[in-house]
């Protein structure tokens, strides 16, 4: 499997979905269009996604792609 294929894992490695949207959509700004992809994608809830815009605006500039 490649990395975009590999299921989600529950153990105690598991990243914070909130956390994965931040950083997804912080490359992938666009993404934002198809707010109910990105939902299933990541198996997340309204309030992930509220925890995840937060946290946008939290990374640092210099983070920013350009």
């Amino acid at each position: 499997m490649t990395d975009g294929q590999q299921p989600r894992s529950t153990t105690a490695l598991a990243v914070d979905p909130a956390e994965e949207i931040a950083q997804h959509l912080f490359h992938n700004p666009s993404d934002l269009i198809d707010i109910r992809r990105l939902m299933r994608r990541f198996q997340a809830s309204a309030a992930d996604f509220q925890r995840a815009f937060t946290r946008l605006d939290q990374l640092n500039p210099s983070e920013k792609k350009k």
